[in-house]
């Protein structure tokens, strides 16, 4: 009879006969082979990451790295992405709670990065289906709202996964299978610190269980609640300055023409300082964050009934919410300010009744026409910049499995998913407010008022910005705004599956899979009228609206071809089609096609290629965006042949090609922006409706062996290649103005359909800042991993190993652009490897991990101006210990980074550096060395 629950523990009796390793970061790759014995009386069918057809064994014939509950446990880790980011495979990960604090509205998100080809790039399922996004507009997943204490294992696939689960699956797949047929109740208990102090957590969890109505039923119920603390940047040596402290100085510095920046003597109180960074700048690090702050409370309840052999209803249900907050230095108010659209910086009229004498005789003797002073102040009366983050998540799947007949079987299933984020952003300051309140004039009564009228009907004051301090009470209320941010995403899923035997060959069953999905993505994101209009000292954030389905068919096949033949214990073919239609893109197919290759029963060689897409998200696509001002230098200026302008300024000369193109455009054989003081132009810097899918080709290559002469040893090698054309990227102006006219397939290339230029005189009046499908990425290497168990004296040791030797990571912006090379640079060094040992004796079990970063370049192209990174190594220490009459009871005890390896210095502006930290907090450990104790009960 096929169950859920029978389901469940043939998957638990392969990974006790397999050779699993015990650490998450020695993940178990798939190669553990059962006896034909056991296979034929114990193991059912099971479903492996990377097909849907149904197998007696967890060997793939992708590279897999399964990640079990114990290995999950060992390490320590409350939160999945933990491990996950440092896994080999991994690349530096887009968001995570070290590396968040100035993102704008995904603080506290934690993603995974395989391959470093980007998170959207990579595909997140819960048992097997899709889960909703956890940012606005993109299907990115925020892994920590999948509770640890819940996951059953964890099976990657690395390589394109396409035909098998659709979109985003470019780099791989990251499947969780969840607890569903637990039995008692489960009380966890961790708390941890560092050992330099800060970053606290405290994590509880509950999980209760049980069968009902004779067996027929499961329901598990889990509630947990994390607290994960804040790391101050200057809670750390490295971090506690700023590498240089700000020029945007508390007092305000004042520029001073044929002076330079002037700032106030606090000997004399006057304003004739020359301003010093070290000494009235702002160290910025005392108030930045290195390990944002979250609190994460998350349910979950699973249900599986057994209504007869043909149906078993099953259910997901999931609420998660999580609270973050980040704290930036306070924000900036002067020049590089803008009011809208319309003023580019924030300064003040020499007319104002508060700027100091001296300051003022000083500007004047400098340039007897100003009009405007310019400013650089840091706004410290407003306090930091804060956002307060509330996010929830709601999932739920339901729907029926069960027996088709004696061959078939079959899945149909609805799922939701839902995601919202309520932020508000403090710190912040009304510009238009503040430029209002820096015009001001008598008002007749021995005070000042605003001199605009209508802004003082509005309640404008005065503001007087010379000093620390200085602006304070109405004037303070005046300006003040917090900015609001609202954001909803909405998926629906709609899938069903039939798999079995379709017929038989002599050297075995056809095994196929074939069915139907249908997925709706919607997205809203909403901020107040100010930050819309570009009225405030944040980020301009228009509304993003859109919504998109997709209806796909798939089928899969599983073809052998020999068995126990000579030279072939086993040859077959894996197939994988599958065909998608778009709302917005239109249609899209991908395929896979693999070997799997015995010799002899102890080797097995696999391999094949396969194809991917990546359809454009919302965000990519529906971003209103706003007006943006761009310079650059036209390459068509003089008609590309070079000279000077009527005002002096010289113009490159172009290629003979390029003058060719030129000449095709009216008037820009005379066209001379210069000399009409033209340096720039407006355009929309929004999504791309016209946005087409990106491609990729995935080849890998590889064996498992697993020595029958040495039991419980197994080794597995895999070569991966994949590349990745139609890559969506966006350009600077004076990029997208060169390539326009560059580019062989001028004009009808995508990089002139964002440049509108004046049909007569040829001048440009628009350049528009869209992202484009030009780009290209290539990633390639070799993944290994080797696991050994044997008893030695009294108990057992295992010994776990698993790495990846990189060997390129190259991306083209744009075909006939300048490749970049990042390989053996930050994040993606040449060599990393886990190794682990845990020995087991009766109810101690004792683990050591070590992980291994390769030596890289702080940036390749600068090698002789940054430098290089030496090799990292961190290990890890856990004890555990069970006691109890039925060994209920377990405590632990564990240290991250034993041996208090301290990060490398990089420094603001260096490439690689996360603002606040001054290093790579999302590559080597900004917390240092970590201890943590904890327990279990269960009855």
């Amino acid at each position: 009879m096929f169950t859920k629950n029978s389901l469940t523990r043939s998957v638990k009796l392969a990974f006790l006969l397999g050779s699993v390793s015990p650490l998450a970061l020695m993940s178990h790759s798939a190669t553990a082979q059962e006896s034909t014995d056991a296979a034929s009386a114990n193991v059912e069918k099971i479903s492996v990451t990377g097909s849907r057809i149904k197998r007696e064994e967890l060997v793939a014939s992708s590279p897999i790295n399964i990640i079990d509950e114990v290995s999950i446990e060992i390490t320590g880790a409350n939160n999945v992405a933990a491990f996950l980011n440092e896994l080999p495979s991994a690349g530096v990960p887009g968001t995570t709670d070290t590396a968040s604090n100035f993102r704008t509205s995904t603080t506290g998100l934690n993603t995974v990065d395989l391959r470093n080809l980007g998170s959207n790039r990579t595909l997140i399922l819960v048992n097997g289906r899709r889960h909703v996004g956890g940012s606005a507009g993109s299907p990115t997943v925020d892994v920590s709202m999948i509770p640890v204490n819940l996951v059953e294992r964890v099976e990657v696939v690395t390589g394109g996964a396409s035909a098998v689960y659709g979109s985003e699956a470019i780099s791989g797949v990251i499947n969780f299978i969840m607890k569903d047929d637990f039995e008692g109740v489960e009380l966890t208990g961790r708390m941890g610190t560092s050992d330099e102090g800060g970053a606290d957590e405290t994590d509880f969890s509950i999980t209760a269980g049980g069968n009902f109505n004779d067996d027929k039923g499961n329901a598990v119920v889990h509630l947990s609640y994390s607290d994960r603390g804040i790391l101050n940047s200057r809670d750390r040596a490295l971090s506690a300055n700023d590498s240089t402290n700000s020029t945007f100085g508390p007092k305000g510095n004042f520029f001073v023409p044929g002076v330079g920046f002037v700032t106030q003597d606090e000997t004399t109180g006057l304003w004739d300082k020359n301003f010093v960074a070290a000494e009235d700048g702002f160290n910025r690090n005392q108030v930045r964050i290195i390990r944002v702050p979250t609190q994460r409370t998350q349910f979950n309840a699973n249900i599986t009934y057994e209504i007869n052999e043909h149906f078993n209803f099953f259910s997901e249900t999931a609420y998660n919410e999580l609270s973050s907050d980040s704290r930036l230095e306070p924000t900036i108010v002067g020049d590089f300010v803008s009011v809208g659209n319309s003023i580019a910086n924030i300064r003040i009229p020499t007319d104002n009744p508060f700027v100091p004498t001296e300051l003022l005789d000083a500007v004047r003797a400098g340039n007897p026409d100003a009009t405007e002073i310019q400013m650089f102040r840091r706004f410290v009366e407003l306090g930091p910049r804060t956002s307060d983050v509330q996010r929830r998540v709601f999932r739920t799947a339901l729907g029926f499995e069960g027996i088709i007949n004696d061959d078939f079987d079959y899945e149909v299933y609805y799922q939701y998913g839902n995601f919202g984020q309520d932020q508000t952003n403090g710190g912040v300051f009304n510009t238009l407010n503040f430029y209002n309140s820096l015009r001001v004039e008598a008002d007749g009564n021995g005070g000042y008022q605003c001199a605009d009228e209508f802004s003082r009907d509005l309640g404008c004051v005065p503001i007087n910005v010379f000093g620390a301090g200085s602006i304070s009470g109405d004037a303070l209320e005046w300006v003040s705004v917090d900015s609001q941010l609202t954001s909803r995403m909405d998926q629906q899923v709609v899938g069903a599956t039939i798999s079995g035997v379709a017929f038989e060959l002599p050297a075995g069953d056809v095994g196929v899979a074939f069915g139907y999905e249908w997925r709706e993505e919607e997205s809203r994101f909403n901020s107040d009228s100010l930050a819309q209009s570009g009225l405030t000292s944040g980020n301009t954030t228009p509304n993003t609206v859109g919504s998109y389905d997709v209806n796909e068919f798939f089928v899969e096949a599983i073809v052998p071809i020999l068995a126990d033949a000579p030279f072939a214990h086993y040859l077959g073919l894996e197939l994988a089609y599958r065909t998608s239609d778009y709302s917005t893109i239109g249609s899209a197919s991908t395929y896979k096609v693999s070997l799997d290759w015995s010799p002899f029963e102890d080797l097995k060689i696999r391999g094949g290629v396969s194809t991917a897409v990546r359809a454009p998200n919302i965000g990519e696509l529906f971003d209103p965006g706003s007006e943006t001002f761009r310079s650059f230098v036209d390459p068509c200026a003089l008609g590309g042949k070079g000279g000077t302008s009527s005002t002096g300024e010289t113009y490159q000369q172009q290629s003979a090609e390029v003058q060719a193109n030129c000449a095709t455009i009216n008037g820009t054989a005379t066209l001379d922006p210069f000399g009409q003081n033209i340096r720039s132009a407006g355009g929309l810097s929004a999504g791309n409706p016209d946005l087409d899918k990106e491609e990729s080709d995935a080849t890998t290559i590889g064996f498992v062996y697993t020595p029958s002469q040495v039991e419980g040893l197994s080794f597995t090698m895999d070569y991966y290649k994949i590349t990745v054309d139609n890559a969506i990227n966006s350009f600077s102006a004076q990029t997208t103005v060169d390539q326009c006219v560059r580019q062989s397939n001028f004009p009808d290339n995508p990089f002139c359909s964002l440049i509108e230029r004046d049909p007569n005189t040829g001048l440009v009046l628009r350049i528009n800042a869209l992202a484009i499908n030009v780009a290209e990425f290539e990633v390639s290497g070799v993944d290994f991993t080797a696991d050994y168990a044997f008893d030695l004296g009294p108990g057992n040791l295992k010994l776990g190993m698993v790495g990846t030797h990189s060997m390129s990571n190259d991306f083209l912006p744009f075909a006939g652009g300048e490749a970049v090379d990042s390989q053996g640079e930050i994040g993606a060094p040449d060599w990393k490897v886990n190794l682990n040992a845990t020995y087991t004796l009766d109810d101690l079990v004792l683990a050591f991990s070590s992980r291994y970063i390769d030596r890289v370049f702080v940036e390749n192209d600068q090698k002789e101006n940054f430098g290089e990174i030496g090799s990292y190594v961190y290990h890890d220490l856990q004890a555990r210990y069970r006691f109890g009459q039925d060994s209920n009871y377990e405590v632990y005890a564990g240290v991250d980074n034993l041996f208090d390896k301290e990060p490398p210095m990089l420094g603001q502006g260096i490439p690689g550096d996360i603002t606040g930290t001054n290093t790579a907090a999302d590559v080597y450990d900004a917390i240092r060395r970590y201890y943590y104790v904890g327990f279990q009960v269960n009855f």
